[in-house]
């Protein structure tokens, strides 16, 4: 038999990017579940011979009758970031990766393959070539795997993922030129399906006009182009980066504001500062942000101190110094 793959299917280059700690938000797309028959979310199936079986889709074929899963509608593009999540529960039935094999168009792939010297591992599909992925267990025959894939075609490569929830990364690959979003997905082999979803991550900021799913991707574009966190934009509400010089309803910057967490609508909205309890500071008066309910990126942002005798000094939220030298000061939340 040959090796179940799931793999997507895709026009033009793509990378994948884990998702970052700031916890990128990733929005449904498509997807099937299996009860007594398929049910299939925004996408479509090509009627393949397969049977249901405990809640399953039960495979049995070889690639020129490959159950194929096609998205109906296209991730929209007023908020995707051109990273897309392929995540799927399926029990693999390992095979000689000598009898490894793809359907016409494949850009990326996953499954479970036995080498010459009678060891399992987990493969992965990219740029034309099975590579045999690392750090993790296979889980027992007859038991099932859940992995995943992140296709980021904004960078052009793939990362494979599997194991408990499918968190444990296994590798990243370069992606095939030529690669646009996954236009669908191929299941063929022995083996079953349990369910199979398809996600896009959701566009928060830009640099370059090129969209990431948190602004820390997006600062750190920027300083590996030797640019700074001032030259990160915010995208609008049609999906498209706004000037680094928009602000929020209150003059603030807008980038700065979602990351604080703050109502970019609301006019007052504002940050609020405290003296600590014991200053021990003998040249500086030390403040301290005492706003509650921060956004998940605020440790992004560094606190301006300006005007006086003030050197534009960016102080962490709990070290706010301001000079004792008379003087207004100003203190401005920036991106470091």
């Amino acid at each position: 038999m040959k090796a179940k793959t799931l793999m997507g299917m895709i026009a033009c280059a793509g990378a994948c990017v884990s998702l970052s700690a700031f916890g990128n938000n990733t929005n449904g797309w498509f997807g099937v579940t299996v009860d007594t028959t398929i049910t299939p979310i925004n996408c479509t199936t090509n009627g393949a011979a397969v049977s249901i079986a405990n809640s399953k889709i039960v495979l049995d074929n070889a690639k020129d009758t490959a159950l194929t899963i096609t998205p109906a509608v296209n991730a929209p593009t007023n908020s995707n970031d051109g990273v897309f999540v392929i995540k799927a529960t399926a029990l693999l039935t390992p095979s000689s990766t000598n009898d490894f094999d793809v359907t016409t168009g494949a850009k990326a792939g996953f499954a479970v393959g036995v080498d010459d010297q009678n060891a399992t591992n987990y493969y992965g599909y990219a740029n034309g070539v099975w590579n045999k992925l690392t750090d993790a267990t296979v889980v027992a025959e007859g038991s099932d795997t859940t992995f995943k894939l992140i296709l980021n075609y904004r960078d052009s490569k793939v990362d494979f993922y599997a194991g408990a929830d499918a968190a444990t990364h296994l590798g990243q690959f370069n992606l095939a030129s030529g690669t646009t979003a996954p236009l669908g997905i191929d299941a063929f082999g022995a083996g079953s399906i349990t369910s199979i979803t398809g996600e896009y991550e959701v566009a928060v900021a830009a640099y370059d006009n090129k969209k990431y799913g948190s602004i820390a991707e997006a600062v750190t574009a920027a300083k590996d182009a030797g640019d700074t966190g001032a030259d990160v934009q915010a995208i609008g509400a049609d999906g498209a980066p706004k000037a680094t010089s928009e602000t929020a309803a209150n003059g603030m910057n807008l980038v700065v504001c979602e990351a604080l967490g703050l109502d970019v609508n609301d006019a007052t909205a504002n940050i609020t500062v405290a003296p600590l309890a014991t200053d021990t500071a003998v040249d500086k008066i030390t403040l301290r942000l005492t706003n509650e309910n921060l956004g998940p990126e605020s440790n992004l942002v560094g606190y301006k101190v300006s005007g006086g005798t003030a050197e534009d000094s960016v102080c962490e939220p709990n070290n706010i110094q301001i000079p004792l030298a008379a003087g207004t000061y100003t203190i401005t939340p920036v991106l470091k």
